[in-house]
Parts: C-alpha cells; structure tokens; sequence
C-alpha cells in the first residue's frame, strides 16, 4: 500500500528530500523515442527554466537536479512554516513572480505591480497563495503540469504526461543529503549518455563546474536555488502571529545548516565517483567506495535515508515499519 504523503513529508520541520517524477509508461517526454523517433530533447530546458522560476518562490531550495529522458530527479530542502513567516507583501510578490500576468501568452512587466495590489486587497485569495507558495505538493503540481499541457500542445495529443505520483524520500543527515546529491548529478554518467561530469547537461553538477573562481570554488556548498532566502520584510517571528491554523504545529525546529563542504571539495567526490563509475573494475580509495556504497541505498527508493538510529526514529514517530536499509557509516 502507498504511503501517505503527511507520513513522508515533515509538516512541521524543514527538511531535505529526494524527488523524483517518471513521464507515464517510461515514455520519452524529454528524449527521441526510439518507437516514434520524435526527440523531445529540447523540453529539458523547458523543465531547468521552469523550475529556476518556481524555486525561488515557493518555501524550497534546489541543491541537486537532473533532467533525463523520461524522468526527473530534484534534491531539494523544504520548509513547510517558512510562508508563514512572510509578510503580505512578500507572498504577493513571490506570487506574482510565479504567475505573472500574461498577453498572448507573454509575460506583461506593466502590470505585475497592479496584480500585487488586487492580491494584497483579497485577503481570502492572499491566504489561498501563501498556502499553495508553502506547499511542496503545489510546487510539484505547478512545475509539472504546465510542462505536460506544452508537450501534449506540441504533440496535438491529449492525456497525462507523468505516470502517478511523484515519489519523496526523506533525508535524514548530512551524509544522506551529499549522497542523494551525487547519485542525481551522476545519473547521466551511470546512464552511459556522459563519461565526464563536464560533459553532463541539465544537471546542478554542470552549474557547479563552470563555477571555477576561486572564490565560488572555496565557498561552501549552498543551493542552486533558493526560495528560503527572504527578499523582502519579515512578518512576525512567530507563525501563529500570521496565521491562525500555524499554532496548531509546535515552533519549527532551527533551520537546516549547509552541508559543510566546499564546491571545491564536492565537484572533486562526483568526479572520483564518475571515475569509479566509468572503471567499475579499477581500484578506488576507500572514501570513494564508500560513497558509492551510499549511492546504492539510495537506489532503493526508501521513505527515508540516514544512519540506523536517525530511521529508526523517523520511522517510529510515523507508527511505520523499519523496512528501510540504513547509509553506510
């Protein structure tokens, strides 16, 4: 039986997940087909836009992502009081930023300003945008349907474009965090479509690379997307103070810390590992092996990944059974 959502998504507390969402019957949405031959490679782009526009509104942050031929996979963090924390005026301009005014299809600068205004002046529409702007089921839902409704325009076909539900793991460490990271930034290269993560395309590992200053190379890993970082001012520090249905929850626990490592450091472990991946046969150093025996628990598609005493209380909270394979030490 499926799990229920509000058992694998914290409803309280941030924290870090593995996403991913298959196009339906493994169809080749973002590929060539090789029944049909249509290639649909260039909606890649389509999904790497749409996602940098959603993930700078919605309560998430983006720290890994990879887009293949019928699938997608996104690391993300996600704060489920962090809308409540904001003030009118910044769910009225995340809002906009997210659906702004159109004209044939066009976005209208002109009248952003005005559709902040009408928002502000509803109060019953602005409670409906901050709860859609702090949900992660709402920002899956509007990442990927506009994406279907293109493709089946492009196509003059009709029906659905992603097969079921999408699936989320919870990430319970920092060590879980870093795996789920590189097994999505090393999926093209496990695939067989890239040798070298230079040669990965819409992917965050392609981002980092030709982030080659100094200065960003030696910065710690941070997300490639933000939607956490407040752009405006704050509304009161206490969820409750903003919204009524927010004191039912106990106060958020401490935001999440970065995982502390540097660019530098993290580029150099996904390309070990892509060398390890390409060599299967080689001799590779212990950290490398070990990373890679991560990246193979990852591919269980647990509920939730992390040491064995962190599941266990996951698992324990939720009334749920320990069927889950603890990271390597």
């Amino acid at each position: 039986m499926t799990t229920p959502r509000r058992l694998l998504v914290d409803p309280v507390n941030a924290c870090d997940y593995h996403l991913v969402s298959r196009c339906v019957q493994q169809a080749f949405l973002f590929g060539r087909d090789p029944a049909t031959g249509r290639d649909g490679s260039h909606r890649k782009q389509w999904l790497v836009d749409r996602l940098n526009l959603l993930a700078c509104c919605f309560a998430v942050q983006i720290y890994a992502y990879c887009i293949m031929s019928n699938h997608f996979h996104l690391v993300a963090r996600y704060d489920p009081l962090a809308c409540w924390r904001w003030s009118d005026e910044e769910v009225a301009r995340r809002w906009v930023d997210a659906f702004p005014p159109k004209a044939k299809g066009e976005v209208v600068e002109e009248r952003k300003a005005e559709a902040r205004e009408l928002l502000l002046a509803n109060p019953a529409r602005l409670l409906r945008a901050r709860r859609t702007l702090g949900s992660l089921g709402d920002f899956m839902k509007h990442l990927l349907q506009p994406i279907a409704r293109r493709a089946n325009l492009e196509n003059g076909t009709s029906g659905h474009a992603w097969g079921g539900r999408y699936y989320s793991g919870a990430l319970l460490s920092e060590e879980a965090l870093l795996a789920a990271m590189a097994y999505v930034d090393l999926n093209p290269v496990r695939a067989g479509i890239a040798g070298r993560i230079e040669q990965c395309r819409h992917t965050s590992i392609a981002e980092r690379v030709v982030e080659n200053s100094a200065e960003a190379l030696r910065a710690y890993l941070a997300p490639v997307m933000s939607g956490l970082d407040e752009r405006g001012p704050q509304a009161a520090e206490d969820p409750s103070a903003t919204a009524p249905e927010a004191a039912e929850h106990a106060r958020p626990a401490p935001a999440l810390p970065r995982p502390g490592i540097t660019v530098r450091e993290y580029v150099a472990m996904v390309r070990a590992m892509a060398d390890a991946v390409a060599a299967p046969a080689a001799k590779h150093p212990n950290r490398v092996r070990g990373w890679l025996a991560r990246l193979a628990v990852l591919g269980r598609r647990q509920r939730a990944y992390g040491p064995e005493e962190e599941l266990a209380s996951w698992i324990g909270r939720r009334g749920l059974q320990m069927r889950e394979t603890p990271l390597p030490a």
